[in-house]
């Protein structure tokens, strides 16, 4: 039998819906019911890993208003705080996740640390001008910190996608 999602009643945000009978239910992308054993002492350098972190992080309501999704991580790679703004509009400037990034790699940096960041839309399976610009604005602000950027993600209703690395680091 497969029924639609539905949270328990007082459920608020990342409740893993422990308490209710266990029914086959019918959900897009990843849960915190999927994660392996000890998740959080893999390194996100993997870029499946990487993406399901994304895929989990930013739900369908947030790709339906836009979001910016941050995951810092540990010296070692390992993700161990998520941020996430909502209500993103999709042709946000990038001004917003600079100055996000200005409170934030600083941290980072003095902890060796490393970051993940993601970028949800409603739709599409290819970056537009806006995200290419968002992405390349956190490559840059990275390396002006010497922080490590595992990867930029476009997450949207279609799926999670990552964005090319730098040519510096691709070539």
């Amino acid at each position: 039998m497969t029924q639609p999602c539905q949270a328990a009643p007082g459920a608020g945000a990342g409740d893993n819906f422990d308490g209710l009978p266990r029914v086959r239910m019918t959900m897009a992308g990843m849960t915190f019911k999927d994660l392996p054993p000890r998740a959080s002492e893999i390194p996100l350098t993997n870029r499946r890993v990487a993406a399901d972190v994304i895929d989990l992080i930013i739900g369908d309501t947030d790709r339906a208003t836009g979001c910016v999704a941050l995951m810092i991580c540990d010296a070692e790679d390992r993700g161990i705080q998520p941020i996430l703004l909502h209500d993103v509009p999709p042709d946000a400037e990038a001004t917003g996740l600079a100055q996000l990034l200005g409170m934030l790699l600083p941290l980072v940096a003095d902890n060796d640390g490393s970051i993940l960041i993601g970028r949800g839309r409603p739709r599409g399976t290819a970056p537009d001008d806006v995200d290419r610009d968002w992405h390349q604005l956190a490559i840059d602000r990275c390396a002006d910190h010497e922080v490590d950027l595992l990867g930029f993600y476009l997450a949207t209703g279609d799926g999670v996608f990552r964005l090319p690395e730098p040519l510096t680091a691709a070539s």
